[in-house]
């Protein structure tokens, strides 16, 4: 529900005695020399993790605490990130960054063996992807959907012998 209204500024602390005081003393306090104090080991430990913490924020901003990557076992993690990243041990990615096997050929014959060819084209892998996903589904949603679509795209990677 919205609602139009003015805005203004009312004065919360002028001519009001006790107020006024506290402004006041605060303002000497503020002009007063300040007491150092070495922070103790928790104290010390909680500013750094704070500091790392936010510093990292900064340098990932993309970064989504609420993917569902995280509910997955650290197994699971590797199988998807690897997958999304591209960066994992399928023909395609061995060959053309190192140089590794005969060449980025599927078995199938196909001239990629990657995720997007594995996980939606290959058709040696057809009957475990119709047992797996019997509607078709899209590779996004097997990357990056639900714990339960990630779970699946994971168990398929493991049942279907490849290695990721």
């Amino acid at each position: 529900m919205m609602r139009n209204g003015d805005k203004s500024w009312i004065p919360g602390h002028v001519d009001i005695f006790g107020n006024d005081v506290a402004d006041q003393l605060a303002k000497e306090g503020g002009m007063m020399e300040q007491i150092q104090h070495n922070p103790s080991y928790n104290e010390a430990k909680t500013l750094i993790n704070s500091a790392l913490d936010c510093h990292w924020r900064q340098e990932h901003p993309q970064h989504n605490s609420k993917d569902a990557i995280h509910k997955l076992s650290r197994a699971e993690q590797v199988t998807i990130f690897r997958l999304r990243t591209r960066h994992n041990r399928l023909k395609h990615h061995l060959f053309s960054r190192f140089k590794i096997g005969d060449g980025p050929n599927c078995p199938c014959g196909a001239n990629r063996q990657d995720a997007q060819h594995v996980l939606q084209d290959c058709p040696l892998l057809d009957d475990a992807r119709l047992k797996y996903w019997p509607e078709p589904r899209e590779m996004n949603q097997k990357l990056y959907g639900s714990a339960l679509q990630l779970g699946i795209t994971a168990e398929f990677i493991h049942a279907s012998d490849l290695t990721i």
